[in-house]
């Protein structure tokens, strides 16, 4: 597999520092508001990736954070709780946690490896700045506050492409006193009133944002891994920080192999934002579609390139997931018509390999999609029109090759039949056959529309008759 690396400009092949074993980390949420769509697809992506690691055969351990202390979740308790907020604010991202799991639940992302949280790496923190001081990278303001020190890191800049003089030249001085470069940053946060603060060796406060994510991965993952990952938006300055404190503490020149990034998601041609007001909830665009449409609306699109999300593109995969319920539902039963040899023979190989070709270039999501897809158009156009034809071996290994590619993309996770459901259907589709047999037409076509009532449709393929059951739970 060959995927692009943020830090060389390149697309590379994927190689990992310990056989058959991939650490990753992606940056995870500030829970101070309710996860919307771009995060939605950033977290689908890299479920996505890691589907397709495991099927090539390898473990992943996939690490994603809370940044569970922060100025938002800080202002947005002061907003809910007034003076209570100094005893309140955990309320916050215990809120939006608990939603992030939900909606991940619904979007059929796979639990990560773990879930760490800045509150419960302080202790971790305050022993990296420390170090980093005494190392000479980082000094102490005069309120306490400590301060990476960026001019003292050689090629500062590297990741996002930008030279440290230009960045000096193009930077707002922020209204930090006791910084002596407006590109430093903060390690560590002096305490202001009615703020949650935690003890150091330089004053009360709190962990600044670029140190939490390199102390958790690296803990948990160790030292170097093999990609670390995010929107793009983390490029600059969160991950080129990420970099530098690394290269002081360790002086490795990167901590992670791969570095990879999920484009923008727009809607109606602008970035979406809440300054713009066009920010779409999970829990909103969840509530009128599955998670298996919103996972193929998110893969029909590269994951580097932007992606204009429409309700629009939601209706068009909300029926491609139908197909794909229909090619699986109908292969399913008709696997008990097939033949003892196969006397034609089925061309879905073409489908199969494409499938995993364009996911090993880059993964390239849209042609994988439009590979499942067809493979289910030809499993019903096709197969089913001549499954006699074919050996009860060839049609196994075609459901089976069927449901690997969807489950690397996420979709077909309701494929389950209720059993109760199952056993009715077929006892109602025998009785029909007698009746279309009996050419008793008005009576079949009735069992058809009652069916239909309670979300089964039949299609009749010749003698034979399948069903496809759309009200999955």
């Amino acid at each position: 597999m060959r995927i692009y690396n943020t830090a060389t400009r390149e697309v590379e092949e994927f190689t990992t520092y310990v056989p058959r074993l991939v650490r990753g980390y992606v940056c995870g949420i500030t829970p101070y508001d309710h996860v919307h769509v771009g995060h939605g697809r950033v977290y689908v992506f890299f479920d996505m990736f890691r589907r397709y690691l495991e099927n090539l055969g390898y473990e992943v351990r996939l690490v994603i954070n809370f940044t569970d202390v922060d100025d938002k979740i800080i202002n947005r308790a002061r907003e809910e709780f007034g003076q209570e907020a100094y005893r309140r604010w955990k309320e916050v991202p215990e809120r939006y946690i608990a939603e992030f799991f939900e909606m991940s639940k619904r979007l059929y992302i796979k639990p990560a490896s773990a879930y760490p949280r800045v509150t419960e790496h302080v202790g971790d923190m305050v022993a990296w700045i420390s170090a980093l001081v005494e190392k000479g990278y980082a000094y102490v303001a005069p309120d306490g506050s400590v301060y990476f020190e960026v001019g003292k890191v050689p090629n500062y800049g590297v990741l996002s492409r930008q030279k440290i003089e230009e960045l000096i030249a193009g930077a707002r001085v922020e209204p930090e006193p006791g910084k002596r470069n407006p590109l430093d940053f903060a390690l560590w946060k002096s305490w202001s009133h009615g703020e949650p603060w935690w003890d150091s060796p330089w004053c009360p406060g709190r962990p600044g944002w670029h140190l939490e994510c390199v102390v958790m991965s690296t803990k948990h993952l160790g030292v170097p891994f093999d990609f670390h990952g995010g929107g793009a938006d983390l490029i600059f300055p969160h991950h080129e920080n990420e970099i530098a404190i690394a290269k002081a503490y360790f002086g490795v020149d990167n901590f992670a192999r791969y570095w990879i990034h999920v484009g923008y998601l727009t809607v109606r041609g602008e970035k979406m934002s809440k300054s713009l007001g066009n920010v779409i909830t999970l829990k909103e665009v969840l509530s009128r579609y599955s998670g298996e449409a919103l996972r193929l609306a998110y893969a029909m699109s590269h994951y580097r390139k932007p992606m204009e999300f429409s309700f629009e593109l939601l209706d068009q995969a909300e029926d491609m997931v139908k197909t794909l319920y229909t090619a699986y539902d109908e292969l399913s039963q008709a696997v008990a018509d097939a033949g003892e040899e196969d006397r034609e023979k089925l061309d879905y190989g073409r489908y199969v390999e494409a499938f995993y070709a364009a996911l090993e270039d880059d993964f390239s999501t849209p042609q994988a999609v439009q590979q499942l897809y067809g493979l289910a158009r030809y499993i019903i156009s096709t197969v089913l029109h001549r499954v006699d034809k074919v050996s009860r071996q060839t049609a196994l290994d075609l459901l089976t090759q069927y449901v690997k590619m969807a489950d690397v993309l996420g979709v077909l996770e309701r494929r389950e039949v209720p059993k109760e459901v199952d056993e009715v259907v077929k006892a109602v589709v025998e009785a029909r056959t007698r009746l279309r047999q009996e050419k008793q037409y008005q009576l079949a076509d009735y069992l058809r529309e009652r069916l239909a009532g309670i979300g089964v449709e039949l299609h009749d393929f010749g003698q034979r008759t399948y069903y496809t059951y759309r009200r999955r739970l």
